[in-house]
């Protein structure tokens, strides 16, 4: 008796069987991306030389930490140069593989080549210039002329290092104000901050997602876009730009990479990788923005990100391949939003999430959001079918084999599927 009820059971939660030949499916042929390609679109701000923050605890904390988590894009502040012990941290991450983006002038720029070597990624213009006080009131004017210096030294002397755009804070009203400069890059930046709320509603200063993306295109043409700066902060009731409590940013800043990446953006660096200072009354938001706490241990998304770079990462020297199609259809009493990846094994990742809030910025608490019941139907039946879930593991949670249909619950966190 128990086991015919464990048949029924696994038959009516997971549906792992073949299709009636009598039911006549409608599938999509998607072209997948490369895993590796959305692997390196994850990146995070990192502050090396903030010697009077959390970032001075290089050995205990800050070194370990980075290479723990997996990541292998950094983003920088090199305008003012760094000590030589700054330098001497930098080389040692970048023995790991890790690549920096930095923030730079014309005037440093051969210094920094200089002192980074391979570990150098490429170059950005003038960080927020339209929110500098020493660039104020006539900011455009000299954003544009030191994205001029910039782009010039760097493509007569190292033409093969990508110069990224001027960053802008408002990203609603600047860029009209700067004015096409894509002539001076070969990556556009954007600040599209979700203010607490999730990553397809808000792109910063109230903007939907195809407003942000139309007001970015002012300023960088049509070049290729990275989100310089983006995500969640841990200050509740916080003004203006919310926070969101750690469980919440967790959910948050998993889906987050995806909806970037599906958009085009080539990358996106997390704002940031340490909290800065100790902020016991959670009163500065500016102290709030780490993937790990004050006293060093990890937060939520911390281990959210961890598993999912340790989920989506290929080979370490991937085959130089073209990815393949599948064909598959969905079917959610809800939109349900995907990202299909192929790695070069030949294996099929397919990232499935909702667009859904899971925390509530003005009562100030997290939302419990009901699971749905999401059936996935492919054209060819898969030998095997691994169930990831990176807000909880870097491993599978359910295994289906021989399967042409499965249906599983969709909760707020997002669910990666390998598809064998």
């Amino acid at each position: 008796m128990r086991l015919r009820i464990l048949i029924v059971l696994l038959f009516v939660c997971f549906s792992s069987v073949y299709m009636s030949e009598a039911v006549e499916a409608k599938y999509d042929a998607v072209t997948a991306r490369r895993a590796d390609d959305f692997f390196n679109s994850i990146g995070v701000n990192t502050h090396f030389g903030y010697g009077d923050t959390n970032y001075r605890l290089y050995e205990e904390r800050l070194k370990p930490r980075l290479l723990e988590l997996g990541v292998k894009h950094i983003r920088e502040d090199g305008r003012f140069g760094w000590r030589p012990d700054v330098i001497a941290k930098f080389r040692e991450v970048g023995a790991h593989g890790i690549k920096m983006l930095v923030i730079a002038r014309a005037e440093g720029v051969r210094k920094l080549v200089e002192d980074l070597g391979d570990m150098l990624w490429g170059l950005e213009g003038e960080n927020e210039p339209d929110i500098s006080r020493s660039a104020y009131p006539t900011w455009p004017e000299y954003a544009r002329k030191q994205q001029q210096k910039l782009y010039d030294t760097i493509k007569s002397a190292y033409s093969w290092l990508p110069v990224v755009g001027v960053s802008l804070a408002n990203c609603r009203d600047s860029p009209a104000r700067l004015g096409d400069i894509s002539d001076l890059m070969d990556y556009g930046s954007i600040h599209p901050y979700a203010a607490g709320q999730p990553p397809m509603n808000h792109w910063g200063w109230g903007m939907s997602m195809n407003t942000a993306l139309e007001k970015a295109r002012i300023a960088n043409g049509d070049k290729p876009l990275i989100a310089t700066e983006c995500g969640y902060h841990n200050r509740i009731g916080n003004k203006g730009h919310p926070g969101v409590s750690e469980k919440a940013a967790a959910i948050y800043h998993v889906c987050l990479p995806f909806v970037y990446f599906n958009q085009g953006i080539v990358r996106s660096y997390k704002y940031e990788f340490l909290d800065l200072r100790s902020d016991p009354d959670n009163e500065e938001m500016e102290y709030n923005f780490g993937l790990i706490r004050w006293d060093g241990t990890p937060k939520p998304s911390f281990y959210a990100l961890k598993n999912l770079l340790a989920i989506v990462k290929d080979s370490d020297d991937p085959e130089d391949f073209s990815p393949g199609s599948l064909s598959f259809a969905i079917e959610a009493p809800e939109r349900v939003y995907s990202t299909l990846l192929q790695k070069s094994d030949g294996s099929f990742w397919l990232a499935l999430f909702r667009n859904v809030t899971v925390y509530d910025t003005e009562k100030l608490k997290d939302i419990e959001v009901e699971p749905i019941e999401v059936s996935l139907r492919l054209r060819k039946k898969a030998r095997e079918i691994e169930v990831y879930v990176p807000n909880n593991s870097d491993q599978p949670s359910m295994e289906f084999r021989n399967s042409r249909r499965l249906s599983l619950p969709l909760g707020k966190e997002l669910v990666i599927l390998k598809i064998d």
